[in-house]
């Protein structure tokens, strides 16, 4: 059961925030936005679980569906939550990696798309988030992990596998030096970059 739940809310991945911090926009689901690996700027308040807990079965046994394909559904579920009285309206949903939970939030002043990265150790990792900064992109890589990774399909476990794999292409020379990682969450491939102000 617990694979099940870590395959739904994307992974908790060892994300955190270090004192190198990092600010990104964050895409709209659904015009809904979506933090994932990041943290609100603007202050808000919990009005709810974004999904049941019988819904998050049914999310992590549907393996056919990419990632945007799940945050779509998440974003979805959560709707009809509202409409059922389930929880109050909300702005924008919070993939909560330490509790394994998607929290529906409202924002105290307007709605925002603007969040504090969290890191993976060191390295700023974007997903279903953008810099908030200017960059130059180094290269584009394909979703590359481990056959373990693949054949778990649980996306912690690809995460961990390409970023580590990244960093070591880096350290080997067979890709440029660069200050982060963009995901993308439709094909899982990379985008490798600099930012311009370090």
């Amino acid at each position: 059961m617990k694979k099940i739940l870590i395959v739904l809310t994307f992974g908790l991945v060892a994300f955190t925030t270090m004192n190198n911090e990092h600010f990104a926009v964050v895409e709209k689901i659904s015009d809904v936005p979506f933090f994932v690996f990041s943290k609100p700027v603007s202050e808000y308040e919990i009005v709810g679980k974004a999904m049941s807990f019988s819904d998050m079965v049914k999310m992590g046994v549907d393996q056919e569906r990419s990632v945007s394909e799940k945050a779509e559904k998440v974003v979805k579920i959560a709707q009809k939550r509202v409409k059922d009285g389930k929880i109050p309206a909300f702005d924008a949903l919070i993939v909560q990696l330490e509790n394994d939970k998607v929290l529906a939030i409202k924002f105290k002043s307007g709605i925002s798309t603007q969040a504090k990265l969290e890191n993976f150790g060191d390295l700023p990792v974007y997903f279903f988030n953008k810099p908030d900064e200017d960059y130059d992109v180094v290269t584009h890589l394909k979703a590359d992990y481990s056959l373990r990774a693949a054949r778990n399909g649980m996306l912690i476990d690809k995460l961990q596998s390409m970023v580590k794999r990244t960093l070591k292409k880096r350290e080997n020379g067979e890709v440029e030096n660069f200050d982060a990682i963009i995901i993308n969450p439709d094909d899982l491939s990379e985008t490798l970059i600099n930012f311009k102000n370090k």
